[in-house]
């Protein structure tokens, strides 16, 4: 299997502004995705994801600071903030045809003292909170070179937070984005790629701003799993920091 076995493609024709590489996704043994996207830049500010650095309009939103060396959480819920919410047929309290929603998808997870267990799935994961999304995402790392570590993301498909045990094991498992430091580029700078490594988005550190910058076309599922993986990526930088290892030692 491969990460194109959940997302079987065909090239879009039917618009010349489409780039040849625009793929059209669809699930294994479901109906194809509805809502396909296009590239785009994120900005990560506080608790949200915001689309441009300039508008603070946020797709998405976390229910605690990852970035905060401060922040003792084990499970930080992620969220999509759905702007276009269509008329209501029956009016709800508090809710209008302009309200945005928030959609719970996915819990990201940093156990305590994880280093130490042996009891947990992974250091650093994802579980799914609805079925409708891709799966279980496992973060595995590698040896740093030059003090720059590299990860792998490894799905286990449609698996979610109630499954026992939260992920598959060897091959079973699906490698969906593979993260390497850039070091063409910048220092702050990593390359995320798909399992067949062609290139979905590339991730930037400049002066405390953190942007990803998603270069290709994907359906809203997968668009939120790259999204999650990010922030646990950048949960990761921060709990494994010097800074955060020395406060530890200090409690």
């Amino acid at each position: 299997y491969t990460a194109e076995t959940l997302f079987p493609y065909t090239t879009l024709f039917r618009s010349k502004k489409m780039d040849s590489d625009s793929q059209s996704y669809e699930e294994t043994g479901g109906k194809p995705s509805k809502n396909i996207l296009e590239p785009a830049v994120l900005f990560l500010s506080g608790q949200s994801v915001l689309a441009g650095a300039a508008i603070s309009i946020p797709l998405y939103q976390l229910n605690s600071d990852i970035r905060s060396i401060s922040n003792k959480d084990s499970s930080v819920a992620f969220e999509r903030v759905e702007h276009n919410v269509p008329e209501l047929k029956i009016e709800i309290e508090g809710v209008t045809a302009s309200t945005p929603r928030k959609r719970h998808l996915f819990y990201l997870a940093h156990p305590v003292n994880a280093q130490y267990r042996t009891d947990i799935p992974a250091r650093y994961y994802i579980t799914s909170a609805v079925p409708e999304m891709v799966g279980n995402i496992r973060l595995e790392t590698s040896e740093a070179r030059f003090q720059r570590t590299s990860f792998k993301a490894m799905l286990s498909a449609k698996k979610t937070a109630s499954d026992k045990p939260l992920f598959d094991e060897g091959t079973q498992q699906l490698l969906l984005f593979d993260i390497h430091p850039n070091w063409k580029v910048g220092r702050n700078c990593y390359r995320w790629s798909d399992s067949n490594g062609r290139q979905v988005a590339v991730e930037e550190k400049e002066d405390d701003i953190y942007k990803l910058s998603v270069t290709r076309i994907m359906p809203q599922e997968l668009r939120d799993a790259l999204v999650a993986t990010w922030l646990l990526r950048l949960w990761h930088d921060t709990a494994e920091s010097k800074q955060a290892k020395m406060e530890c030692e200090l409690t």
